[in-house]
């Protein structure tokens, strides 16, 4: 197994419930996308034989990136373990509180490969290590519900109710 050191995270979607099915309902992926500005660093990734592609941020600054993921499913269709995330102290975190640009240490476990007449290594994402956490918040929507009081009425089992006004449907 391989560890990446100090990589920016950007779009983890590691919640052990919650993988992401958007591209496969059948076997959905925990992925979170890897991040740096560094060209030495960059290089490492690609000697790792990791797919390294080039990107511009809003500024218009050069990044390189790498997307990682893990099946939820094995090939016999059994669950695959999902990805372990902990902190720095090694304790566990909760997934879903990983903003962008958060740092962290990756492992990847890679193999080989050959279907279908096609060689290469491919990687498989087993863990994160957070050492730097830009905690995500989500923010409240334009159309979401404010809080206001509420009124709790308690009705007794027993209580009678009115029903001179209700019409027995069963007479027509």
């Amino acid at each position: 197994m391989a560890i990446i050191k100090e990589a920016q995270l950007y779009f983890c979607k590691l919640d052990p419930k919650r993988p992401n099915d958007k591209f496969d309902r059948e076997n959905p992926t925990w992925e979170v996308q890897i991040r740096t500005n560094d060209k030495k660093k960059a290089k490492e990734w690609e000697d790792l034989k990791l797919k390294v592609n080039k990107d511009e941020d809003k500024q218009g600054k050069l990044y390189y990136k790498v997307n990682l993921k893990k099946k939820s499913k094995k090939r016999d269709g059994s669950d695959q373990e999902p990805v372990t995330v902990v902190g720095g102290d090694l304790t566990a975190i909760d997934p879903n509180t990983i903003g962008n640009g958060s740092i962290a240490n990756i492992r990847i476990y890679q193999y080989e490969y050959d279907v279908a007449g096609r060689k290469g290594l491919a990687s498989m994402l087993m863990a994160v290590q957070i050492t730097e956490l830009h905690k995500y918040e989500p923010k409240p929507r334009e159309d979401d519900f404010e809080m206001s009081e509420m009124k709790v009425v308690e009705i007794a089992d027993n209580q009678e109710t009115d029903t001179s006004n209700v019409v027995d449907l069963g007479k027509f």
